[in-house]
């Protein structure tokens, strides 16, 4: 996994900062992967389950670039079976 860093302090409190391509940080926002899981496939059970495992994934870093959220996400969908939604979220 891709981590920036992980630090005792974040910028945006209780919650995880996202480093874009661009540089700028923002704070993490699940609905985003809540609105591309929903894009991939009309199971709630497997859009709150992945969902689920990626914000657990990331819970323990501060900073994290968008690059890794993607690669989680993929990385999570494979590993649950889930290997052709995988590769349409990669797209």
């Amino acid at each position: 996994m891709d981590v920036i860093r992980r630090s005792s302090a974040t910028m945006y409190p209780g919650g995880l900062t996202v480093e874009t391509p661009t540089g700028a940080h923002v704070a993490f926002d699940s609905a985003r992967i809540h609105r591309d899981l929903t894009n991939l496939t009309n199971d709630p059970t497997v859009v709150h389950r992945v969902e689920s495992l990626v914000v657990a994934q990331l819970a323990g870093f501060d900073v994290v670039a968008t690059g890794t959220i993607e690669a989680t996400v993929a990385e999570t969908l494979a590993q649950l079976g889930y290997h052709q939604m995988a590769q349409q979220y990669q797209r």
